[in-house]
């Protein structure tokens, strides 16, 4: 028994000294197949050759399915926060290289909404596929899901919506492309507040910090912000 138990704790240990595997999840501009995503970047950046590791970059579905089954891994953007995953405790959330907020969006003119209770009883837009927290999700809202922000402003201009959900920068760049000052919502109560880090498990403590070192020394530069560009949001 202690043979076996000595055994396991050597496999673990030659496990978490290997090359990582960053499981990236595809997102136009953050982790892209050519890896020059922003997201990309900064890793690349952050770790700068100090440690080894690598990159596969998937769709948000097969890339959760790849990292809940992996050993000395880490999937990218994700976080600890119990509002979005479970990833256990034997999980580590780094140094975050940005943040998405998720506001609550109601037509040119309305009055302004700034609760899910707000939400209740009305037809509430969204995005396919995206997470926007255990608390919308439980709240029974009446929701109509699109895969574009720009359907959601479009449905909502003629009243088929009463409110949409949307993260920022995403909704900010959607905005700004379509000359759009931004519709009615509260900037500072955003409706939850994604932290866009790594979440890694069995990954060297020096893996760890070389990244967080990493972006930090980033941010303090002013190299972060200049990758992230209208994409920065401050925490």
């Amino acid at each position: 028994m202690k043979l076996l138990t000595l055994m396991s704790l050597l496999l673990v240990s030659l496990i978490s000294f290997s090359e990582p595997t960053i499981y990236a999840l595809k997102l136009d501009g953050l982790h892209q197949k050519d890896q020059k995503g922003a997201y990309d970047l900064i890793i690349k950046e952050a770790i700068n050759s100090k440690q080894a590791y690598k990159v596969e970059v998937q769709v948000p579905a097969y890339a959760e399915k790849l990292f809940g089954k992996c050993t000395n891994c880490c999937i990218s953007p994700a976080n600890k926060s119990p509002e979005f995953y479970d990833y256990g405790a034997d999980s580590v959330e780094t140094q975050a290289m940005n943040y998405a907020k998720i506001y609550i969006y109601t037509a040119k003119g309305s009055p302004i909404i700034n609760s899910l209770a707000g939400l209740k009883g009305k037809k509430v837009g969204m995005r396919h596929g995206l997470p926007y927290g255990k608390s919308f999700d439980n709240a029974g809202l009446n929701t109509k899901a699109v895969d574009k922000i720009e359907k959601n402003i479009k449905k909502i201009d003629h009243a088929s919506i009463d409110a949409f959900v949307a993260y920022v920068p995403d909704a900010n760049i959607i905005f700004k492309n379509l000359g759009l000052t931004p519709y009615p919502h509260d900037a500072t109560k955003p409706m939850a507040v994604h932290p866009d880090a790594m979440v890694c498990k069995n990954v060297s403590g020096d893996f760890i910090k070389t990244f967080n070192d990493g972006v930090k020394a980033l941010d303090s530069s002013g190299r972060l912000k200049a990758i992230l560009g209208d994409g920065y949001v401050e925490p």
